[in-house]
């Protein structure tokens, strides 16, 4: 008989001490988020997979998990990302013309464990942009991004910069298969040398040097900036992809000097849907990056709209495990009893922002769990907190 208790592979459930620090960050990034101006939207766990799988990745259909509607007969999807979600609700359903904040926050599930990440199931909160193409959006992402990272206390932060435009360019006329594409970009990200070599071994001399040099175009920001400028084709891409990295950097780099600053040419994670600067946060005790960012113009198109966007996410489960923001706890106690005077005076401590426990017939308060700094007394005919020391 199979133990009703067990999860699924790579389900876990979250525990209380977890959950406070979860919900509190979710809460606190949620009111910085707001107090930038972005809305928050709620968007639907199910939706059809068709649209679930608009302006994704090629791979994207095979972590969704699909269900058939019972009342229509077509086929769900479970979102395993939000993006696609909030653009269709920018394109389709808001149709502002002027340009939209939003953020939202909620559960993604997907059938396959992302490598480094360990779970199926994650808690994603991101804010977007839409309807503004200029870099400055994107320095507002990139300041946005920084602001929760530090927030959440998870010590320093290495920002990786990247741009999708630069390679896309150079393999714009090149016959590329589904498969090869992907192939050249897992060549490039896993900065493998040998197989990048052997998948280029037949295109023109040039080319294949430039794809080749992007391998060694990491680095300190302004080290790469200035090695990038000397050994790249001075086309107008070029030029406009050093110029919007430069141009982040330099806005990021005077909004937090407390962060190390990296440009990575050939860091090409979602380059399915990215068309423009993307970023990537690192931060000790994590082995992957813990928040991804980047422009993506292109996404809202299958709504009807190819309006400008560029936006961040994270999973906010890790983020609560490296977190060093203390979640304030202090429990007053109150006797078992019906006196309306206590009873009154329970429910001022509460609103006021109070945990109060009242303890049910026979429960001991030694077995209370930590955090107690009172309990409720009655004193000269008066309910009052007793501090205990």
């Amino acid at each position: 008989m199979t133990n009703r208790w067990l999860l699924p592979e790579n389900l876990a459930d979250v525990l209380p001490a977890q959950a406070l620090q979860v919900e509190e960050l979710r809460r606190v990034i949620l009111d910085l988020f707001q107090s930038f101006g972005y809305q928050l939207v709620i968007p639907p766990m199910l939706e059809y997979v068709e649209s679930l799988l608009t302006a994704a990745g090629s791979d994207m259909s095979l972590q969704i998990f699909k269900l058939v509607d019972q009342l229509s007969g077509r086929t769900l999807g479970i979102r395993s990302d939000m993006t696609t979600q909030v653009a269709r609700i920018d394109a389709h359903i808001l149709n502002r013309q002027d340009i939209s904040r939003l953020c939202y926050a909620g559960t993604t599930l997907q059938t396959r464990v992302v490598p480094g990440i360990f779970s199926r199931e994650q808690l994603q909160l991101g804010a977007e942009i839409y309807g503004f193409v200029g870099i400055e959006a994107d320095i507002e992402i990139g300041r946005l991004m920084l602001d929760t990272l530090y927030l959440a206390q998870v010590g320093s932060v290495t920002l990786d910069m990247s741009h999708a435009a630069l390679l896309r360019d150079v393999i714009a006329e090149i016959p590329l298969s589904a498969s090869q594409s992907s192939e050249l970009y897992a060549a490039l990200q896993a900065k493998d040398r040998s197989s990048l070599e052997q998948l280029t071994a037949n295109w023109q001399g040039a080319k294949q040097e430039l794809i080749l040099s992007l391998l060694d175009l990491s680095g300190d920001a302004p080290f790469v900036l200035d090695r990038a400028r000397q050994v790249l084709p001075n086309t107008q891409v070029t030029q406009q992809v050093l110029g919007d990295l430069e141009t982040l950097y330099l806005a990021l780099r005077q909004y937090s000097n407390q962060t190390q600053f990296n440009i990575d040419l050939a860091d090409l994670a979602g380059y399915q849907y990215h068309t423009g600067v993307m970023s990537a946060a690192y931060i000790a005790g994590c082995p992957v990056a813990i928040a991804r960012g980047g422009r993506y113009d292109e996404v809202g198109s299958a709504f009807g709209r190819s309006r400008p966007a560029t936006g961040f996410s994270l999973d906010i489960l890790p983020l609560a495990n490296l977190s060093q923001r203390p979640v304030i706890t202090n429990v007053i106690l109150a006797p078992c009893s019906n006196d309306p005077e206590l009873l009154q005076k329970m429910s001022e401590l509460r609103q006021s922002g109070q945990i109060v426990i009242q303890l049910l017939p026979g429960e001991s308060e030694k077995k209370q769990r930590t955090g107690v700094i009172g309990q409720l007394d009655k004193q000269a005919g008066i309910w009052q907190v007793h501090l205990t020391s």
